[in-house]
Formats: C-alpha cells, structure tokens, sequence
C-alpha cells in the first residue's frame, strides 16, 4: 500500500507538472475573477460537476450561447462545438442533420428512418429532425455528449447524445426584453415574464419573434427567396415546489416556422446548360416557383419527483408533442435537369414516458429506469417539375412550366404518382447503471457498469402505384463499463467502453422497399479531466476508437436521383479521433476558450446494390479530420455608467464529406470570425433597470464557405452545392429588470 502512495503522488506530480505551464500569483488567483466557474451537467441522470463526469462532453452555458448568438441548432453548423456537426439537409433548413463524431442519417426526412444522434429537450426526446431549426427559449445550457450513449439515452444516440436544458421559474418576478437588427432585415424580438411565486407556484413566460429576408434574390416576382425565414415560438413554464420532498414541473411549447431552402448551386454542370458556379451568388440563375416551407410544432412535458428518502429519488417524465411539417421546395435544375420540384407533408404524434429511480449510497451512485415511446408518422410527398430545360414541353428551352406538372420527361416517361406512406413505431427498455467507490486505493477508484435492454417495433406502409408494407421487430442490449481514478482533487483519468444502436427501418425512396436492419457502434475511449494553476484553467481531452457494423448505407441511383436504396454494409466502419476542450483565465476579466478535434474515419470498400454489386468507394461523412474554435473574452474595468466587454471567435474546419454516397464529392474547408462588443450594466435610474447595447458581426471576413453538397450520377452529371450566410451585422439591445 505505502508502494501504491508512493507511485500515485509521482504520477500526480508528473500530471500536475505538466500542465501548469504559466507562472501565477497565488494571491490574485484566490481573486474571485479568476477562478473558473464550476460547470454542472446532468450527462448521468444527476446533477454532477463537468469533471466528476467519465463522459466526454461539450457544454455551453446561456452567457456563451448569447455571446455566440447560439438561438438555434442550426447556428451551430460553423463548429462552435467542433465534434458536433450540424448541416441543413438538402430540402429545408428547418429540417437539419446532426452528426457527432462522423456518424449522421444519409436523410433525415424519411419518417421510417431514425437519427444518429439523440435529441432531448428538458428531458424529452425528440423523435423527428423535422423541426429542430426551431427557435430555442431561454436555454441554460446545451449539453453536447460524445460518443454512444446507448445505456443512459437509449436507442439513436449512436453517435452521442444533445441535451437542451431551460431554464427554470426563479418565482420573483423579472422582464427581459431583447431586440436584434441585423443585415437582410433581420428582425429578433425575445420577450421573457417571470412571475412572482402565486399559491406557492412559480412561473415563466418566454416568446420569440424572428424573421429576415433571403440573401439570395428569386428573381420570380410575389416568390420567396431563398434563406428567408419568419419564426414564432414561446414556451410556458411551472414549477410547483409542493413539499420539501416533492416537485412538480409542466411546460408547454410552441413553434411555428416558415422556411425557404437553401440555394443549390452548380460546382459541376458536365451538362453544359448553366456552366459552373463555384462563387456563391445573390441571384437565382432563373426565376424560380418557390413557396416557404412550414413546420408547426407543440410540446407538453411533465416531471415529477419525489425524495422519497435522502438516499432515492423517483422522477416520472412525461412527454407528447406533435408536429406537422409542409416542405415546398424548388432545385432550379441542380438536383434534376427538368426542374424537379417536391412537396411534401408530414404529420407526427409521439407519446414517452420514462419513470427513474436515482439512488445514492455510501459507496454506490445508481441510477435505473423504464422508457416508452410511441411515434406515429404520415407522409404525403409529390414531385413536380418546373424548369423546361430543353424545351421538351413547348416552351422553349429554359422555360417555366407554369403550373407544375407531374409528367417526368427524363426518367420514367410518364406522370409520376403521389407517394403516401404511414408508419408506427413503438420502443420500450429498461435500464440501469451503478457507480461504485472501493475502499481500496484512498478512495480514489471508481468503476462504472450499465446495462439497456431495448425492444422495438416498426411498421410502414407505402403507396405510390401498389401497396408495399413492412414490419419490424427488433432487441438489442446496450453495454457501459468505465474505471475512473482521481490522482488528487483536482486530476482524474477514466477509460470507457460503451455500445449504442440506431434501429433498422426502411427507405420509403426504395423500388424494393426492402428494409434495412439495425446499425451497432463500440466504443473504447480514454480521458483526462483536470483543473490547474489554482482553478484557473481547465483542461479536458479524450481520446476514442469507434467500430460500426451493419453501417446504414445510402446509394442513390445514378440515373433517377429520386430513388434511393438503403442497405447495411457489408465492411465494419472505423472512426478513430481525438477531442479536446481548454480554458484559461490568465487575467482579470479575460478568458480563453479552445476546443479541438482530430477525426480519422475508414470507409472500406462497399458493393453497391444499384450497380450489380460492384465494390465502390463511400466516404464517412460530417467528419472533418481536423476543427477548432477559439474564444477570447474581455471585461474591462467597470465605469460609472456601464461596464464594456469584447468577445471574439474563430471556428475553423478542414474539408470533408457531406454524404457518404458514391461518386464525385464536393469537398471545402473554411475559417470563420464572429465579434460583439458590448456595453451591460446601464442603470435606468433607481429600480428602473438596466440597459445592454451590443454590435455583433457574424462572418466577419465574409467567407464563401458550403455547408451541403453532393453529386448527381455516377459518373456525376452535376454537383450541387449550398453556400453559408454572407457577412451578417447587427446591434441589439436589452431591457431587464
């Protein structure tokens, strides 16, 4: 034992050695302004400190998302948080692919497909990606978790899971009123109403009002352009502490969106008809029927918990939200040469309920629990061509085809029917997880077992020009063991292993409609989570090796772009990588932020079905070998008026993959500047508030950078590409007392 001391303190010393690189004065770091807050997360089903947790996790708190100007997921699609990419899927931007450490869904709009990565809003799972470029109300904090979650967040957190936590009613009462105006005409109006505590009940009224014009002009007259957007959302919150021991939370939320898509470029024209357009534009090339697209969504949840002793607590979450989703969209011939135009409408209901039981002992942290969800889908969805390329309907070449019509030229040589699909899923598991502390070691060790046990069922019916049905039925068990140890209260290293699974379905763009099964990850990951140079600096880095079987697979058919195969791959898929997250406060009022990550994905050889089954090369896609971001942010002495800050941040991105499917990619890498300055603390006079004025700049330096791209044939006949916001400034101004 007295060997063990001896070898523990020299491991610890050589740790803390290396990382404290910068000289302090251990007088001013006892300073208030340099200490590092304590950052909590409840990544394991309890509150817990940032580096209690053996997690891999990204956190941003409601200061860093309004210096970040972080109001949706969509703007996190730059890499404010490198590991997690966010990309507009092809149709809307309210409709968003989310990927974490290289795994995403080839489309997120099909309703009898899963995501890869698992979406939770105040405990409450988000079922469909429709959606998610909502508005998001007075978050806390953005919990980003790091790899399979499997054990803990079930079923579709292959990739990892992202945790959006609200803030609660404090029951005194409180008005914020903040308003952006920004470039394109940019409108954001925030109101936030907490309410004095009434018959012991606190509550909270949030309401968000956003819109701007689209930076790309559709010259059609009485169109939308492309990028506009008009969002409305609010949410009600209560909270209804009714004992010591009991605790009631409701809250109700609401988003109603309109869209219009991205524009869709040519990188590649091998047609000829428009020529390459490797710049981005303002202007459509021509005149485009165009109508925003538009999701509606609302959200009850309600969570209850007991303190049923000091030692076990009972939570019951409860959750339904609807959503309905009209999608309008228009390629002006990037995606298909005659035009092709979609619309389609989708209608979801989804019921969960999780109840948990969060237990505390001397030597034993627990958690368990059993989930339910039902999600039942529709979807309408008819193709249309607007754009007469080559004059085949009498109207010239390049002519409108005013209306629509459903006849495809090109392809099938008939009109092509409207596609109706439904489908149900159900999905039920139990879990557990348990972390104990020997005593052995100084307490020091902790070890980590948990275990899911999941059963789903998935039924789909399609018809386009006969029925096709599918049924599904599937179990899996998902595993986390972890070791843990803490060198000294301020140093601890853990090693992990954990699975997680995306259930199976089936491509309703299919000809067989065939299913595919159910995708499986394993992951071994070794971290490090310390704090230094006396609570000054935070350092966190972890280090993974991920093997995927059964891989889902798109391939689209290099003839008609329409139809769409999914099928599991053949080869195991590797993503090995490297995370890190730093934070400094070297100064009085100065930090420094910096987050990085290192992907190495390998995509063996796959046969693909719609080729006979030749071995072809797939890419692993959102998975950048290399991206950062940086921030520095500055306080300066108060004055007697107000107090000034400066922010600034770079989030740079190597080039990558946007889809896995075969054939010529578009690949890009970019680096991006944001600022704001602001001026906070201006007294109204005695108890009329206080006054916050910012100037804020997004894209500084006005970057061409693409966020989607992706081929159409094999050999490609086109590439089409969708460029980032321009340069966007703005001010805004807050009201709050």
């Amino acid at each position: 034992m007295h060997e063990w001391k001896f070898v523990k303190n020299t491991i610890a010393a050589v740790l803390a050695a290396v990382m404290a690189w910068l000289p302090y004065d251990r007088a001013a770091a006892e300073e208030e302004a340099y200490v590092l807050d304590e950052v909590i997360v409840t990544a394991q089903k309890r509150e817990q400190s940032l580096q209690d947790a053996p997690i891999a996790i990204s956190v941003m708190n409601d200061v860093q998302l309004e210096l970040r100007r972080i109001v949706d997921l969509k703007a996190l699609e730059t890499g404010a948080i490198p590991s997690l990419r966010v990309m507009p899927n092809g149709n809307t931007t309210s409709n968003l692919v989310v990927a974490i450490r290289g795994n995403a869904p080839g489309d997120p709009t099909e309703v009898t497909r899963d995501p890869a990565v698992a979406i939770y809003l105040d405990g409450v799972y988000l079922a469909r990606s429709h959606g998610l470029g909502m508005d998001l109300v007075d978050l806390e904090r953005i919990e980003v978790l790091r790899g399979p979650q499997g054990t803990l967040f079930g079923r579709n957190s292959i990739g990892g899971a992202v945790s959006l936590v609200s803030k609660k009613p404090t029951g005194k009462f409180g008005f914020r009123q903040s308003v952006d105006v920004g470039r394109f005409d940019e409108l954001r109006s925030v109101t936030r109403i907490d309410l004095p505590t009434i018959a012991g009940v606190n509550a909270k009224l949030d309401f968000v009002h956003s819109e701007r014009d689209g930076w790309v002009n559709n010259t059609a007259p009485g169109e939308a352009d492309y990028t506009e957007y008009t969002k409305d959302g609010g949410r009600l919150a209560i909270h209804w502490p009714a004992s010591d021991s009991f605790t009631l939370d409701y809250s109700f939320d609401f988003s109603d969106a309109e869209t219009a898509q991205n524009y869709f470029q040519f990188y590649a024209d091998r047609i000829g008809v428009f020529g390459d357009e490797p710049d981005r534009r303002s202007e459509t090339r021509l005149p485009a029927q165009l109508e925003p697209s538009v999701s509606d969504q609302q959200g009850h949840s309600l969570i209850v918990s007991w303190n049923q002793s000091e030692n076990l607590t009972i939570e019951s979450i409860s959750g339904y939200r609807k959503l309905e989703d009209i999608s309008n969209n228009n390629y002006l011939g990037t995606l298909y040469f005659n035009g092709l135009s979609d619309a389609s409408v989708t209608d979801q209901d989804q019921l969960s309920q999780e109840f948990q039981l969060i237990g505390t002992h001397e030597r034993l942290k627990w958690a368990a629990g059993i989930y339910y969800l039902k999600e039942d889908l529709s979807k309408t969805l008819q193709d249309s061509f607007t754009l007469d390329i080559f004059g085949l309907f009498g109207g010239g070449p390049l002519s409108q085809i005013t209306p629509p019509t459903t006849f495809d030229a090109l392809a099938s040589g008939d009109f092509l029917p409207p596609r109706i699909v439904h489908s149900e899923a159900r999905s039920t598991a139990v879990y557990g997880q348990a972390t104990w502390t020997p005593a052995v070691l100084d307490d020091a060790l902790r070890l980590t077992l948990g275990l899911r046990y999941t059963e789903d069922e998935r039924s789909a019916t399609r018809f386009e020009t006969a029925l096709s049905i599918s049924d599904q039925d599937s179990e899996h068990v998902d595993t986390t063991a972890a070791v843990e140890y803490e060198w000294n209260d301020s140093v601890s290293t853990y090693a992990k292993w954990s699975t997680g699974y995306k259930a199976g379905g089936v491509n309703t763009r299919s000809v067989s409609f065939m299913p595919f099964e159910e995708e499986t990850a394993d992951t071994i990951e070794i971290g490090l989570k310390s704090e230094f140079w006396e609570r000054r600096a935070r350092f966190n880095i972890a280090a993974f090796m991920t093997d995927y079987d059964d891989l889902q697979l798109d391939f689209i058919d290099p003839v008609n772009p329409t139809i769409l195969e999914t099928i599991n791959a053949a080869r195991k898929v590797d993503v090995d990588g490297l995370e890190f997250d730093l934070t400094v406060a070297p100064l009085e009022g100065l930090r420094i932020g910096a987050s990085y990550s290192y992907l190495d994905g390998d995509m063996p050889l796959q046969p693909n079905p719609l080729a006979g089954g030749v071995l072809q090369q797939f890419f692993v896609p959102q998975a950048p070998k290399h991206a950062g971001a940086l921030t520095l942010d500055y306080r300066f002495e108060p004055w007697r008026f107000g107090t000034l800050s400066a922010h600034i941040s770079m989030t740079s991105t190597d080039d990558y993959f946007y889809t896995p499917i075969v054939g010529e990619q578009r690949t890009d890498s970019y680096t991006l500047f944001n600022a704001r300055l602001t001026l906070a603390d201006i007294a109204l006079g005695p108890d009329g508030g206080t006054l916050k004025v910012s100037a804020w700049a997004e894209n500084l330096t006005d970057e061409e950078y693409v966020v989607i791209a992706f081929p159409i044939g094999d050999p490609a006949v086109s590439i089409a590409q969708a460029f980032g916001d321009p340069r966007t400034l703005g001010v805004n101004v807050t009201y709050e007392f």
